[in-house]
């Protein structure tokens, strides 16, 4: 096989990797029953340890129940599968939250804020990028070629930059998630909706905007202060 032909082979969307119907299932409620039962004992933080891991696994087994009784099944049908970031992002909390018990809040972004704000800005991006193809305004369609093995390939790159840069677990991130999808394809065998889901850049959004707002308040009180 000559490199033209490699190249064609390796940018192709024509024969994507997909996971099985089984897996693609799997995937929706054990995706969800992971995330749901991980933030429902963050937020359960204040009550007995006991009592989160009752109230966590409670929920998990419920979202794993097939059919409309179980909530992924709502969930799938307005926010579609969680992604593997979404679910690695929950479950290190959650360990992170028992790992440190004297506290009551997550402390990854107390490892490394720079490397998560680089995150932060590249979700958003490509949220927006993501909203764009699918308002059919690019010239190109981006989430097709997300099942090419050469989008796995083009995001290992950054990913690799950010961790020799920053060299931190939230720099690992994007290696965790890319590795576990090379693994499984889960949720849908697209690299994007491995790295993103619509809840999740919601929730990057509004985070953006939090920070945005705290950075004019803090410049708008420095200025009065300056001026008093």
């Amino acid at each position: 096989m000559d490199i033209h032909a490699f190249l064609e082979l390796l940018g192709s969307t024509e024969n994507p990797l997909l996971p099985s119907s089984t897996a693609i299932w799997l995937a929706l409620h054990l995706g969800w029953a992971l995330v749901l039962g991980s933030g429902v004992m963050l937020l359960a933080g204040r009550l007995a340890e006991r009592y989160q891991w009752g109230l966590g696994l409670s929920l998990l087994v419920w979202t794993l129940l097939p059919g409309p009784v179980s909530p992924a099944y709502w969930l799938g049908l307005v926010f579609q599968a969680p992604s593997l970031t979404s679910v690695v992002l929950c479950l290190g909390c959650v360990l992170d939250r028992f790992r440190r018990r004297e506290s009551r809040a997550c402390g990854i972004a107390a490892l490394d804020p720079r490397g998560l704000k680089i995150l932060l800005a590249f979700g958003v991006a490509l949220g927006w990028l993501l909203l764009l193809d699918t308002l059919a305004c690019l010239p190109v369609s981006v989430y097709a070629w997300g099942f090419a093995s050469a989008a796995v390939a083009a995001m290992l790159v950054p990913a690799s930059l950010l961790w020799l840069l920053r060299g931190s677990l939230a720099a690992g991130l994007p290696w965790m998630v890319l590795t576990l999808f090379v693994l499984s394809r889960w949720p849908t065998g697209n690299v994007w909706d491995a790295l993103l889901d619509p809840l999740l850049w919601l929730l990057l959004q509004l985070g953006w905007l939090v920070s945005v707002w705290r950075r004019w308040t803090a410049a708008r009180r420095e200025r009065s202060a300056t001026r008093a």
